[in-house]
């Protein structure tokens, strides 16, 4: 059974990667309330779910069917 926390941090993670493009871990750290090694727990399982992947030096990017990573314009754009 799914942790509801656990839930609640693995999508800040995807929304804020969904805003801001490739992220370095110390930055999705500091923007996603929650203990550090909870939000890296999280990225492992999303990694291995396949809903993140790591580029280099720690920086996390969602995949995107190209192999490219997603990224979505702001909305005042």
């Amino acid at each position: 059974m799914r942790d509801e926390r656990a839930d609640e941090v693995e999508r800040a993670v995807l929304a804020l990667l969904d805003r801001r493009g490739p992220t370095p871990i110390d930055e999705i750290l500091a923007g996603v309330d929650g203990h550090p090694i909870e939000i890296e727990h999280a990225c492992s399982r999303l990694q291995r779910a396949g809903e993140l992947r790591s580029r280099s030096c720690g920086v996390y990017a969602r995949p995107t069917d190209d192999g490219g990573s997603r990224r979505v314009a702001p909305h005042d754009e």
